[in-house]
């Protein structure tokens, strides 16, 4: 019955992303935007297992600590920084949700202005369960993603090209409607498994990507 729930509300927020939200004229079209694409972030933690969500049986027993947190790091600059703001301290089966801002690449220059080969908070980064990689960060996903493709960190963007660059999830907008796209081959190398309920959602699902192939030649 729940995750009848949480299909239902998936699929109404990729449909009325406006009769969710509002069109109140405060709001620029860009804040209505990334918070639908939040609030798919959050519901697409509910039909997640494995990697750093853990398995079904490790996830019913550290479901059980009431210490637990889901992090949710968001890399770059950031379209609207409150929508993701909102997620903290939200309930994913009693865990909480905890938010963290990361600087993009263009951002985290050292003294001489040279761009880092490797992101300079890599080692908090891979502590997220989720990572929303920013469109800034799009000519920097070769540094980002090779590196965090066998974490089991839930790879999220709204970029195109990015599942084919090694990303997870991708939202896009499709006829001015909040939808989703899914790398089965990079969810693999995570050792995520997405609940075939959510899969059926996808506008798309695909199978190989360039990391893959780049694994495949360096065997």
């Amino acid at each position: 019955m729940r995750t009848r729930i949480y299909i239902l509300l998936v699929a109404f927020l990729a449909l009325h992303p406006a009769l969710v939200y509002g069109q109140a004229a405060e709001e620029s079209t860009s804040q209505r935007e990334y918070k639908v694409k939040t609030a798919f972030v959050y519901n697409f933690l509910k039909f997640v297992v494995g990697g750093r969500f853990g398995t079904v049986a490790e996830k019913a027993e550290s479901d059980a600590d009431p210490n637990g947190t889901i992090v949710v790091g968001v890399c770059g600059k950031v379209p609207s920084k409150e929508s993701f703001a909102e997620l903290q301290g939200k309930l994913i089966k009693d865990k909480q949700v905890k938010v963290r801002f990361f600087k993009g690449f263009e951002d985290s220059k050292d003294s001489e202005q040279k761009i880092p080969e490797q992101h300079p908070q890599m080692a908090e980064i891979r502590k997220c369960h989720v990572l929303f990689l920013c469109p800034s960060e799009k000519p920097f996903w070769p540094r980002v993603l090779p590196p965090l493709q066998k974490e089991g960190i839930l790879l999220v963007g709204d970029t195109p090209g990015f599942l084919e660059a090694g990303g997870i999830i991708n939202l896009v907008i499709e006829e001015k409607k909040v939808r989703f796209e899914v790398n089965l081959a990079a969810a693999a190398r995570g050792k995520l498994q997405i609940r075939s309920s959510l899969l059926r959602l996808a506008l798309r699902t695909i199978e190989h990507d360039s990391l893959e192939r780049q694994d495949n030649e360096d065997r």
